[in-house]
């Protein structure tokens, strides 16, 4: 579907970011089988951080429309066949400004940042790339180790000058080989924690609508047990991971309803989305030990106010957001956009063409 973008010469814009910078965008592309005509490069919001970690939360929450998009790129859009983007909004304003635009690349899994419906009517693909599967995975294998043999909260009393051994949480500290890991969504980053459980011997279950039996088989992962709801996964497992996509759907899904179902031996953790979790809720089962604890890398609002409630909680592991931050995830996620749209062009592939349904058939010269 893509095999046209090596026939002429193609018009590209890149559009940078705070997180994932136009010159390795560029350095990316160059690398890739795309025939290149001129490239432009446009920047959105700042280098500043926080700022970008606001304006990411509210396009994740009310889309595309809910921010500008860079300064200048609408006439960039005017000549350019290929869009590369992070998180850059893509609305169907933009997509009008493009009457030659033949494929948005994005450089992250997430999709709130584009409107897929106006490129569906365009006909035209839009590729993403799961660039942080396997650090989150591992952070929330982390997670897990920290909360549920008091690693954190041991450090912390230590550095205070204080000698404890003995934890709420003592008389029931296992080995994971002994507890039960209940996984609320097996995409990519549930699938590559669910292998590095199964590794250690843990017994896993999951609640998936979507998830097929061949896509558990390809990754060995034919015996993982999946459950009927969401309910049984929460009074089942000694350890909930949450693995979600936040939408209108899911804003607040995990509630005091699930909470309340939970082992008071059991575990929350969640490096998804805070916007997933009623946070009042939980801090209240935390706040009255309902719940053994929670391990969080993810907040209602970032960055996490000092009044937000988690403050003394003795019971809860929090770090700022960091669970797919290495230097090979996101930075430079170019490069692993392009590998993915070189295996369209070769081998016909399209797992990574999101709307490949919506728009099989066309034919884009």
């Amino acid at each position: 579907m893509l095999n046209t973008l090596t026939k002429k010469p193609q018009n590209i814009v890149l559009v940078g970011d705070a997180f994932v910078s136009p010159d390795t965008m560029e350095a990316a592309v160059r690398s890739s089988k795309i025939s290149i005509g001129k490239i432009s490069k446009a920047y959105w919001g700042t280098p500043d951080k926080s700022e970008f970690a606001e304006r990411q939360l509210n396009i994740e929450r009310h889309g595309a429309e809910a921010e500008a998009w860079a300064d200048g790129l609408e006439q960039l859009m005017e000549d350019c066949t290929v869009l590369v983007t992070h998180f850059n909004p893509v609305p169907a304003a933009l997509i009008e400004k493009a009457p030659n635009l033949k494929a948005i690349l994005t450089c992250r899994g997430g999709l709130e940042h584009i409107d897929l419906n106006a490129a569906n009517n365009r006909g035209i693909p839009v590729v993403n790339v799961i660039r942080n599967a396997i650090p989150v995975a591992e952070f929330a294998l982390g997670l897990i180790l920290s909360v549920t043999r008091n690693i954190s909260t041991s450090h912390h009393l230590l550095i205070d000058g204080k000698w404890e051994k003995v934890y709420p949480n003592s008389e029931y500290t296992s080995t994971l080989s002994n507890m039960t890991v209940g996984l609320i969504g097996i995409g990519n980053i549930g699938i590559e924690l669910a292998v590095r459980l199964k590794a250690l011997g843990v017994s896993l279950i999951a609640f998936d609508e979507y998830i097929s039996k061949e896509r558990l088989e390809r990754n060995g992962l034919a015996d993982i047990k999946m459950v009927g709801s969401m309910e049984e996964l929460f009074s089942t497992a000694d350890i909930i991971s949450l693995h979600l996509r936040l939408t209108p759907e899911t804003e607040g899904i995990i509630n005091k309803k699930y909470f309340d179902l939970m082992k008071p031996t059991a575990y929350f953790i969640n490096t998804s989305r805070g916007g997933l979790v009623n946070q009042a809720d939980l801090i209240d089962t935390l706040k009255n030990h309902r719940i053994a604890g929670a391990a969080l890398d993810v907040f209602d609002k970032e960055p996490l106010p000092e009044n937000s409630g988690f403050s003394g909680l003795d019971n809860v592991v929090i770090t700022p957001h960091i669970a797919g931050a290495t230097v090979d995830a996101i930075p430079m996620s170019p490069y692993l956009l392009m590998r993915e749209t070189d295996k369209i062009i070769e081998k016909g592939l399209t797992d990574r063409i999101v709307n490949f349904d919506k728009i099989k058939g066309v034919c884009l010269e």
